[in-house]
């Protein structure tokens, strides 16, 4: 697993992690992950969690944890040292493990923790999807799992990966191990980094595959200059996370047309489900009810797309707050309508918003708006409202070199002719950018008064 990729004997000469801070290569990979198994065999079957920032140290440490067979919970860097510590004991972990700022790249610092649970016994990787209040669901992978999805691409020796996602979820760990697992190179982007720097950064490092979500791409698109992306040598570009639409997907073909597009359909929970590199927005009807290539099988159930999996979790750790294990058909929350011989995603019920009774799926409305010339970006999200319960708000980037007012009219009056009455934006507002969450996606969360 990541053990044997890292701990090879022989590693490639080049670069196996490039970071704004610097560019690790495959043999001192090997070198920090050797020395970090030879400094902390206590850690060993044990529940030890891990804050993870994407740099070649992390790697190093996730590789010599999977050596001594830890179960290994993964922590998203950002959180506080004090918010960790808490929530790695609410799991019942038995030490925490942090990388220092400065100083020996193979010296972690250890915080050991009260009243530990019991090892699984064979050593897992649990990735922990949410939190903002009480204790993240905590889902529980084996590396069989995580790595059962990845291809060795014998077409590209030592492929340039960009490395949008977070490192400690899903998609960053597939990201890491596909780019990994054919010795090729991750190159990190900042939280933080600027489109430009984005694109920049691709130039220099010379990146021939990137993986993000749709938000991600848009702001890409929107704020980079056009002729300096056409000059990028991507081969491949990868989607996921969000929803897919036909506009993200033309767009791209627009500026990258030698670039093959996939958009990948992945949960944590569920691990990858299958993907689609027709150039189009969602999947093929004769997906339904059938085995798919890797053994995934698709459903809908009162319009909920429900999936079963080989490449699913174990389960959810049992002092998560979610319970359910990983056992037959996984309701997946995400809302499909079937047209002709297509599928189509319009939405997650956890975002629906209920306008005096009516259910509004903030895509629908979004998809809508793009339509309108001018508009660069958008989102929609409820807020409350004493009277309907919630009303749809709206905020919309206009492009530049465009009339702000004027835009804002044509999307009223376009929602007036295409929408429903209980979809029309009540409260519509301009904004200069759209928010996006450290895991790539736009964010949707209602507010209230």
């Amino acid at each position: 697993m990541l053990s044997q990729i890292i701990l090879n004997d022989n590693p490639p000469a080049r670069a196996a992690v490039v970071t704004s801070a610097r560019a690790t290569t495959w043999p001192e990979m090997r070198e920090l992950a050797q020395a970090i198994v030879n400094a902390y065999p206590k850690m060993g079957k044990r529940r030890v969690g891990m804050s993870f920032p994407p740099t070649a140290q992390s790697y190093a440490a996730l590789a010599a944890l999977d050596r001594l067979s830890s179960d290994v919970f993964l922590f998203d860097s950002h959180l506080s040292f004090e918010e960790t510590r808490r929530r790695a004991i609410r799991l019942r972990l038995g030490a925490l493990l942090v990388a220092p700022e400065n100083g020996d790249p193979s010296a972690l610092s250890v915080h050991e923790l009260p009243d530990e649970a019991q090892w699984s016994g064979t050593g897992t990787v649990t990735i922990l999807t949410s939190g903002s209040t009480g204790a993240p669901k905590a889902a529980t992978h084996t590396w069989q799992s995580l790595c059962r999805p990845v291809r060795e691409d014998w077409k590209c020796p030592a492929p340039r990966w960009l490395l949008t996602y977070r490192p400690n979820l899903y998609a960053g760990l597939q990201v890491m191990l596909q780019c990994f697992t054919n010795s090729g190179t991750l190159v990190a982007v900042e939280p933080e980094m600027a489109p430009q720097a984005v694109t920049q950064l691709i130039y220099d490092t010379g990146v021939e595959f990137v993986s993000a979500t749709p938000s991600f791409w848009r702001r890409l698109l929107m704020f980079s200059d056009r002729d300096f992306l056409r000059s990028l040598h991507i081969s491949q570009i990868t989607l996921g996370g969000e929803v897919v639409d036909q506009p993200i997907l033309d767009m791209l073909r627009l500026h990258f047309p030698k670039a093959r597009l996939v958009h990948i359909y992945a949960t944590t929970e569920l691990g990858r489900c299958f993907s689609v590199n027709d150039g189009l927005a969602g999947f093929p009807v004769s997906f339904l009810n059938t085995v798919l290539p890797d053994q995934v099988e698709l459903k809908v159930q009162e319009q909920e797309l429900l999936v079963r999996s080989p490449n699913a979790m174990r389960k959810y750790d049992r002092y998560s707050d979610a319970r359910l294990d990983a056992g037959d058909w996984f309701a997946t929350g995400d809302l499909v309508e079937q047209s002709s011989d297509r599928v189509f995603f319009v939405g997650r019920t956890s975002e629906m918003i209920n306008v005096a009774g009516n259910k509004v799926y903030p895509i629908e409305v979004e998809q809508t708006i793009r339509t309108v010339p001018g508009v660069s970006d958008v989102r929609v999200y409820g807020k409350s409202s004493s009277i309907a319960g919630e009303l749809v708000a709206c905020d919309i980037v206009v492009d530049p070199k465009q009339n702000p007012q004027k835009v804002k009219e044509n999307v009223l009056q376009v929602c007036r002719t295409q929408l429903a009455s209980h979809q029309l934006p009540r409260l519509l507002k301009v904004v200069e950018h759209i928010d996006i969450s450290l895991a790539g996606k736009t964010l949707r969360t209602k507010t209230y008064d």
